[in-house]
């Protein structure tokens, strides 16, 4: 029999749906791909991390929040670190040196667009990214002063600039004051039950019969070693994907743009849950999302959501990890402005146009917008490049902004400095770990 709340949900989408509800639980079981025993996630000193719950049973971390964070965004980035073509419409900060070479990108960078490459940076007219953020914000006396109202506008840059900030959190600490963050509004994190004997320990030599002594040199691969590993036999694998929907439509933005960063948090667990490609900025390869390491390739089996108490979600619900990528919000402007994602159109016709939010939020009273064009030969301005610049070809057909640094001399690095504690200990920002 079909109720009166199954038939008027019939005519709502998984999108809307969810954004009624003020938080949000996606599991999903996994199963490891082949064999019998699995590589966890590890940390410096302690290894492993596992624990018993309340009902005795013992648990191992496989996956960290920290890590689990940047595998979602992984799967939504390409080479050379921009973003894949199915979210081509999001806007993209490149760093380059003086020579245009391609240092980084906000997705790439673990602070994202709080990374002090991005910050440092200089645009075309030779101002750091740093001093207009200040004049959006409304900052004073060094960033030591930030106005009670001026929040809003913090979250309307950040949407315009690395939407992408927003789920994850953030955090600037290259000003004073110390409310310039933003929490995670998606956590993660991949669990395994032990089995009743669950600790596979084994060893590895690596033979050399040449230098066999020469185990100490540096940037070299000579000599013998001998090293242990340690893996757990898992009964089940659970993945947890907790969406903070209340805390998102509390953001300074329209509910287009709200809805818009739901969906884009949906789409994100649904291709990593679809082993999807996933692209490591640190080795520049591209791998199955699934495969976290070379012991640790899962495959993904249900999935179930769950919304609020006393709503109409409130109960496990199955889908499919292909429903939550076609969550994503629609007709969001890719390119050159006049292409839409490949998603379907909204109901009412709405855009997103991010190369207009990028080109309005950098615009200040001097300066027209530094959002660049895609067509080779122009710069962020509109205005024509130097000749050595007109040859570089465009390195993504979207909305991009560019910023130059210059890295610091080897020897001028860290002189003096005390080393910079990151948002991560602070709670929002992630930390790289594998």
């Amino acid at each position: 029999m079909t109720t009166q709340s199954d038939s008027r949900d019939e005519h709502k989408s998984l999108l809307d749906r969810m954004y009624e509800q003020e938080h949000i639980v996606i599991t999903a079981s996994l199963e490891i791909a082949n064999g019998h025993f699995l590589q966890p996630t590890g940390f410096p000193d302690i290894d492993a991390c596992i624990y018993r719950d309340k009902e005795g049973k013992r648990w191992c971390l496989v996956e960290s929040e920290q890590s689990m964070t940047n595998r979602l965004e992984a799967v939504c980035m390409k080479s050379p670190g921009v973003w894949i073509d199915d979210l081509k419409g999001l806007p993209v900060i490149a760093v380059r040196n003086k020579d245009g070479d391609l240092l980084t990108t906000n997705l790439t960078e673990p602070h994202r667009i709080a990374s002090s490459y991005v910050l440092d940076g200089k645009r075309d007219d030779n101002k750091e990214m740093k001093s207009l953020f200040e004049q959006k914000l409304g900052l004073k006396n060094g960033g030591d002063f930030w106005p009670l109202d001026k929040r809003s506008d913090l979250e309307k840059l950040v949407f315009a600039l690395d939407p992408g900030a927003l789920l994850h959190g953030f955090q600037f600490v290259q000003w004073k004051f110390v409310g310039l963050r933003q929490t995670r509004l998606v956590h993660a994190r991949l669990e395994a039950e032990l089995a009743d004997e669950s600790e596979v320990n084994y060893g590895m030599v690596k033979w050399d019969a040449i230098e066999p002594e020469s185990t100490q040199e540096k940037r070299a691969n000579k000599g013998q070693s001998i090293a242990a590993k340690s893996r757990i036999v898992p009964k089940e694998i659970a993945a947890t994907f907790e969406i903070d929907v209340l805390g998102l439509k509390n953001l300074a933005l329209e509910e287009l743009q709200k809805k818009f960063l739901l969906g884009l948090a949906l789409w994100k667990v649904g291709a990593f849950l679809n082993n999807k490609p996933s692209f490591d900025a640190r080795s520049r390869q591209t791998g199955p999302s699934l495969r976290l390491r070379s012991d640790c390739y899962l495959r993904c089996g249900s999935i179930s959501w769950s919304g609020s108490p006393g709503t109409d979600g409130a109960e496990d619900e199955k889908l499919e990890a292909n429903k939550l990528m076609a969550a994503l919000p629609t007709g969001f402007k890719g390119g050159n402005g006049n292409s839409e994602s490949s998603a379907t159109s909204t109901s009412d016709d709405q855009h997103l146009d991010f190369r207009s939010l990028v080109a309005q939020k950098l615009k200040d009273d001097k300066k027209s917008d530094a959002a660049s064009e895609p067509e080779s030969g122009k710069r962020a301005t509109g205005e024509e490049t130097e000749p050595t610049a007109g040859k570089r070809e465009p390195f993504y057909d979207g909305p991009v902004v560019e910023v130059t640094y210059e890295p610091k001399p080897k020897k001028e690095r860290g002189a003096g400095a005390q080393p910079q504690a990151t948002a991560a200990d602070d709670g929002p920002a992630d930390d790289q770990q594998g």
